[in-house]
Formats: structure tokens, sequence, C-alpha cells
């Protein structure tokens, strides 16, 4: 027997071109159509704050049709164990949820929460140009990672086409500041390091 084909809200408007992916499903949770969703940050603020999440099908291999991607009411989503349990409309039991096994998760940037002065979330910091003390370009950020101790920005060095990255701790001790409206980070950090 196979199972049924998954509902989610049908699309109105194409998906927001700002979408940021945040975690992906790992399967059914017990029999209410709950979904594991393994969130790419530990802390999942996004995922826990926000009601409207976008469904991306994997590049191939799904038995989904239509749309790859596809707007979620969520109607429940909670902490369990390092990741989430979710609910959302038009999955109501555990077939259907492990019908989305492998899809990942967008949220619009445009529907983060506001933060507070002085924190950032990490997809802003991305294409950010990096200068030192001295004014030298050290490149871009490739992405931002933590090592558990704290974060650290990968920097493709300059013409080097992200084959030749720099690791720079942000730490205080070498984060001078960060302009998100210049997209640049200022840092304490000597080109040949």
């Amino acid at each position: 027997m196979t199972a049924p084909e998954p509902t989610v809200v049908q699309a109105a408007a194409p998906a927001p071109v700002d979408l940021v992916e945040l975690g992906v499903v790992r399967g059914a949770y017990g029999l209410q159509g709950w979904c594991h969703v393994q969130p790419h940050s530990a802390d999942a603020a996004v995922l826990r704050a926000v009601r409207l999440w976008w469904l991306q099908l994997p590049p191939s291999g799904t038995r989904l049709a239509g749309p790859q991607r596809r707007p979620l009411e969520v109607t429940g989503v909670r902490a369990h164990g390092a990741g989430l349990v979710a609910k959302w409309s038009g999955c109501d039991d555990p077939e259907t949820a492990q019908g989305f096994k492998a899809c990942t998760i967008a949220v619009a940037r445009a529907s983060f929460p506001r933060l507070a002065a002085g924190q950032f979330y990490w997809v802003d910091l991305i294409g950010a140009r990096v200068l030192n003390r001295a004014g030298q370009d050290l490149g871009a950020v490739l992405e931002v990672s933590s090592n558990g101790a704290h974060e650290i920005l990968a920097v493709a060095a300059p013409g080097s086409g992200g084959t030749a990255t720099r690791l720079i701790p942000m730490v205080p001790a070498y984060i001078d500041d960060i302009d998100l409206a210049a997209r640049c980070i200022r840092v304490d950090w000597q080109a040949d390091w």
C-alpha cells in the first residue's frame, strides 16, 4: 500500500525570493501527522517564531508532485531533543508526514523576528566584505559556522574564487565592527595570518 500524497497550503503567489533554508524534515513523529525537523541552527529561533514555512522538495527522488516550493501553514512546533517536531495544515497522519522526509524547510528572510542591537543573523553576513585595521580587503564572507565555543567567519581571499579561505573567530578580540548597511566587517586580523 502506498502512502497518500501529502497536502500543503496551495500557493497563491510564487515563493518569496528571499527564502533562507533553515532545516530538513527527517520523517514522521507520532500518529497525528507531526514531523521531525532537524534545524541547521542549534537554537532554531526563527523556526520556532515564524508560522509560514516553505517546503522545498529535494532535487530528485521524491514522489511529491507539483511546485518545487510550497508554503506550509505551521500549526505547532516544539523542541524535541536536538531538533524540533512540527505540525502543519494538511498533514494529519504518519504516512503523510513520512512523505515529507528529506524535504528542506525555508523561511522568507523578511519574516525573521527582529533582533536586539548588536545581534545578527548569520545569513546577513554572507557576502559582506572583510577589511582589517590597515584597510586591506581580506575577502568576502562565504559562511558562518560554530565550533561550539564561538562562531567563525570563513572568508574567501580576493581573487581566489572561494578556493583560498581564512577562518576568523567571531570574538570581540578580532571583530571591531559589523556594518550590515555597508555590508562590511572590520577586523583586527592580518592578511598573512
